[in-house]
């Protein structure tokens, strides 16, 4: 039995079990949805997949399997991961912004000080403005090097990871709402010159439209990542930098990326300190759970039974 059997089952059957839960937690919660065109497009990515990974088990063609569910699977995860954060926020409990600049207060953290003096280092503001960005690819592009790389069993533990860290987050966030660090502290992002605020604002749109009216649709083409509190890239971050590391030639440059990549969503995307620090924690409790639960089966080495023969003294 291939070593990944158990990370493929997770990750393959807890897929259509998430829609599950994200819709009827979506009906439990009020919240309105429109799936006409989201629909059509996980019908068409689950198909596709189902069918290519059938005849790839039955072709004996294990690499492309295992990228064919892996990929599918990182897609279809998309629609109940971007409804569990819509799902938290409706909610509607008390922002917590006041809370968590606190924390940052407690760790010595004063960010509109902190967001000055990354801007002043045009080269530490690049670094980051890049590093932010590679979210998206890196989650595409890992369990694409770790199949090639002959690390299938660790693909799969990766997508099965990034939902559930963004499910663990959603939870977390029910209960510590925030508007995050440009609205909390009022900041104006045209003093910048170098870091790039475009996410400082932008989901603020429809971070009140769901918890405010009482008329709102879902809708996956107008979603925002609505989630600051903690951060999810700073949990990817972690996640990446855990698949990095299975690649010798790979292992530091995946670690100082998302190192970068964890720290940037302080100064590019309207997050606390405190964010980053419980989302690498989330990263790393999703990882050890995954881990756990997809653990493969060593077979007993060493032991044999011996078995009476009839006649024999």
């Amino acid at each position: 039995m291939q070593d990944f059997f158990r990370a493929r089952l997770v990750l393959t059957v807890g897929t259509p079990l998430s829609y599950c839960a994200a819709w009827l937690l979506a009906k439990a919660g009020g919240l309105q949805l429109d799936l006409q065109d989201t629909i059509i497009a996980v019908l068409f990515v689950g198909f596709y997949t189902i069918v290519l990974s059938i005849l790839a088990t039955r072709f004996k063609l294990s690499t492309f399997r295992a990228v064919v569910e892996c990929l599918g699977c990182g897609f279809l995860l998309i629609v109940p991961i971007t409804l569990s954060t819509y799902i938290a926020m409706r909610m509607d409990l008390p922002v917590a912004d006041q809370q968590l600049s606190q924390w940052d207060s407690w760790l010595g953290v004063d960010w509109p000080a902190l967001m000055m003096w990354v801007d002043q280092h045009s080269l530490l503001a690049a670094a980051f403005n890049q590093a932010y960005r590679t979210f998206s690819y890196q989650l595409l592009l890992w369990p694409l090097i770790l199949i090639v790389a002959g690390r299938s069993n660790r693909a799969y533990q990766m997508v099965g990871a990034y939902g559930l860290l963004c499910f663990i987050a959603s939870a977390i966030s029910t209960l510590w709402p925030a508007v995050g660090t440009y609205s909390f502290y009022q900041f104006d992002p045209n003093k910048l010159h170098n870091i790039d605020s475009t996410y400082g604002y932008f989901f603020l749109q429809q971070f009140h439209a769901v918890r405010d009216d009482p008329t709102f649709v879902w809708s996956l083409a107008k979603s925002a990542g609505i989630l600051t509190f903690p951060s999810v890239h700073a949990a990817v971050a972690t996640l990446c930098a855990w698949a990095a590391w299975e690649i010798r030639l790979l292992r530091y440059p995946g670690l100082a990326l998302n190192v970068t990549m964890a720290l940037s969503a302080v100064p590019d995307a309207n997050h606390y300190v405190i964010d980053v620090i419980i989302g690498c924690l989330v990263g790393l409790a999703a990882i050890a759970m995954i881990v756990s639960i997809t653990k493969p089966r060593k077979e007993a080495a060493g032991l044999t039974v011996s078995l009476p023969v009839a006649g024999s003294n």
